[in-house]
């Protein structure tokens, strides 16, 4: 598991981040929200050892993740970036294939096993159907997926996906959050996920994180945190809550 406590980051002075107390489990969806500058891309670049934490420690299984080597670190954890970046001169399964890096090094032949992951991976974003073709003749759309392809080719035991619905269609939104949970279940993937769209999060993450101002804010089941005057602190507008229709999870709406 995750462990952050007392961690806190700054930047010339000024603290962008501080949260203490939190605690990310293998098997569970759990959906980093807030407005615009909370926190929530920071708090994925620390779990990720992309920044380091100003103070305090985070821990993963119970070692800081400084202490980490490289390949072992990405043989738990994949992180996805909310920019993208460039895979210039790479097909699709080229860029995919990337994934098994951790687990053979960069130069390391594919063996029988990688290859069936690789191939696994794109049929589970369904992106088999242009494997050959190059990465940067893709839509945005397509190229997340590739790159979330990627990750799964991985292997690891965490995935921390930062924004990874922003260039896709509300199909492949369903799709990709559908595909993301059933990971959770099947294998006991733990995810953590920064997503803007509070009813998504809701119908598919098992916790929510609410930041504000880089501060922690509330924790808890979309159950627990789904309220009127929870909302409100969150993002700072009225919202009002009521049950789905069909499954009976919490949506808000805009007041």
């Amino acid at each position: 598991m995750f462990e952050v406590n007392a961690c806190r980051f700054e930047v010339q002075g000024r603290c962008l981040l501080e949260a203490s107390g939190l605690c990310f489990e293998e098997g569970k969806v759990y959906g980093l929200i807030g407005h615009n500058g909370s926190g929530k891309s920071t708090l994925l670049k620390l779990l990720a050892r992309q920044q380091c934490a100003s103070c305090g420690e985070i821990c993963l299984n119970g070692r800081a993740v400084d202490s980490w080597g490289n390949r072992e670190f990405a043989r738990n954890v994949a992180y996805l970036p909310q920019h993208l970046p460039s895979a210039e001169s790479l097909t699709v399964r080229e860029l995919v294939a990337f994934g098994r890096y951790p687990w053979h090094g960069l130069f390391g032949r594919l063996s029988k096993k990688d290859k069936a992951q690789v191939q696994q991976a794109m049929e589970r974003t369904q992106t088999d159907g242009f494997a050959d073709r190059m990465v940067d003749t893709l839509s945005g759309g397509e190229r997340q997926r590739v790159w979330l392809a990627m990750l799964l080719a991985q292997g690891s035991r965490f995935l921390l996906l930062d924004e990874p619905l922003s260039a896709l269609d509300i199909a492949h939104q369903v799709d990709t959050l559908s595909l993301i949970r059933t990971l959770c279940r099947e294998l006991g993937v733990g995810v953590i996920i920064v997503l803007h769209d509070v009813n998504m999060v809701s119908r598919y993450c098992d916790q929510l994180v609410a930041l504000r101002g880089g501060q922690l804010l509330a924790q808890g089941s979309p159950g627990e945190l789904m309220d009127d005057a929870t909302l409100e602190a969150i993002y700072g507008i009225r919202m009002s809550v009521m049950s789905h229709p069909t499954d009976h999870h919490p949506i808000a709406v805009v007041q």
